[in-house]
């Protein structure tokens, strides 16, 4: 009889991105809600993006799904930060965005680095095989 294959465990730096993956989300969800008031138009994607992104602890495809859509949120954002970021007004909404774009891109290096992509293929593994060990 084989040897069950032991659980994966998450490297550092795939933690750290699933914690910087979701800051992100959640600062440009703080911008929507800033700029535009909670439930309006801007603040869906933003939601989905903090759903999908604390999705990507267990999923693969929701690792991917989180960095399209935290950069479809970057590209958005980005520019019209840069360009509020002294007015009055709105410097605190361009702040969430300048920190929230740091730790996309911070989040998307480590979501890809060596350690996280062997992750999910170990776990990938260690999933099938426990189901063909229950059936």
């Amino acid at each position: 009889m084989t040897e069950p294959t032991r659980r994966p465990k998450r490297p550092p730096v795939l933690i750290a991105a699933l914690v910087a993956l979701p800051l992100a989300a959640l600062l440009f969800g703080m911008t929507a809600t800033n700029l535009g008031g909670p439930g309006g138009a801007n603040a869906s994607l933003p939601s989905a993006t903090v759903l999908i992104s604390l999705l990507a602890i267990r999923f693969n495809w929701a690792r991917v799904a989180a960095l399209v859509a935290l950069a479809i949120l970057t590209v958005e954002w980005l520019p019209g930060a840069v360009h509020h970021l002294d007015d009055e007004r709105t410097s605190q909404a361009a702040t969430y965005v300048l920190i929230g774009t740091v730790l996309f891109v911070a989040g998307a290096v480590l979501a890809f680095l060596t350690p996280s992509n062997q992750y999910y293929r170990q776990a990938a593994r260690w999933r099938n095989s426990r189901k063909q060990r229950l059936s």
